[in-house]
């Protein structure tokens, strides 16, 4: 993600990709990735896209 997007913009890109096996692959990728990156455990119902989105937004990536 190059530019900061706004959270509605990044929310959507992301619910896109779980609408075939790849993207929902690609989400939960992302989502390990994260978690190792910040040494924090996604707190049990917490969805993989909001746990991508917390940790963007801590990263300066989502305005907003």
């Amino acid at each position: 993600m190059p530019a900061t997007k706004t959270l509605q913009q990044r929310e959507e890109e992301l619910r896109s990709l779980l609408a075939t096996d790849v993207g929902r692959q690609q989400i939960e990728d992302m989502a390990l990735r994260y978690r190792l990156a910040s040494d924090r455990l996604m707190p049990a119902g917490t969805s993989a896209v909001t746990y991508i989105l917390v940790h963007e937004r801590a990263q300066g990536l989502i305005s907003g």
